[in-house]
């Protein structure tokens, strides 16, 4: 059980408002879906906030990607919502920084 915020966003898909890292790096290591919306009048004293019961599942196999790259991309294209992705990979930092990776390997 999450707070529903939290939980649509492990959710949300591309093009939803919600759609974020978070969603993103979940979603390539579990199944997740959305079970029910539990209200706070449930609960004595009542929260602030909703909360939304999710069922993850583990991916088996994982992907075999290194999450730690895989996580600083993925940052990187989520940093600036209303950038295109064009103009993130133009930037001269990350430019030499996909660069450098790109020699290590």
């Amino acid at each position: 059980m999450f707070q529903r915020e939290f939980a649509m966003r492990l959710i949300a898909q591309p093009c939803q408002n919600l759609y974020c890292h978070l969603s993103v790096n979940t979603q390539l290591l579990a199944r997740i879906s959305h079970l029910l919306k539990v209200g706070k009048n449930n609960f004595r004293p009542p929260p602030k906030v909703d909360s939304s019961v999710v069922r993850i599942e583990s991916r088996k196999p994982l992907p075999s990607v290194n999450f730690k790259e895989w996580d600083g991309l993925i940052r990187l294209c989520f940093n600036r919502k209303n950038k295109t992705l064009g103009s993130i990979f133009r930037q001269k930092s990350v430019l030499s920084l996909m660069e450098k990776n790109y020699i290590t390997l």
